[in-house]
């Protein structure tokens, strides 16, 4: 009978490892949306846009992510996403193709669209969205 209980305890002991080690990699992997891009800052990843650029017969493909102040503006874009995309697409459609293809043209991009999304979300720069990533970015 000694024997069965201890293998039992050794099976339990085992089973409760495992249910921690598994609750601690939950925890760390349930950052999807509000994972981090740049040092612990909460982030999140907007649908993809493609829009019809200003003056061509050109079209651009840009997936974006948002870095965030914090977690609770994360919340404030779900609540405002059709106001922050509509903020974005008038300023990606309202773009010639080629200063897109600089670097400095697409910094100065980046700069208008979180101007716009903080405009957008009604916060301060510093309270809002506080950069913007490019994961994709195709002019055709």
């Amino acid at each position: 009978m000694k024997k069965n209980n201890a293998f039992h305890q050794a099976v339990l002991f085992c089973v409760f490892c495992a249910s921690l080690l598994l609750t601690g990699m939950a925890s760390a992997n349930s950052g999807g949306k509000e994972a981090s891009a740049s040092g612990g800052s909460a982030t999140t990843k907007l649908e993809p846009f493609t829009v019809n650029l200003s003056t061509s017969e050109r079209y651009l493909q840009v997936s974006l992510t948002l870095q965030l102040a914090n977690a609770e503006i994360g919340e404030k874009i779900k609540v405002y996403m059709p106001v922050v995309r509509h903020f974005i697409l008038l300023g990606l459609s309202s773009k010639e193709p080629a200063p897109l293809q600089t670097g400095e043209g697409k910094r100065e991009l980046i700069e208008e669209l979180r101007n716009a999304v903080n405009k957008a979300l009604d916060v301060k720069e510093h309270d809002g969205v506080t950069d913007i990533f490019f994961e994709n970015f195709v002019i055709q």
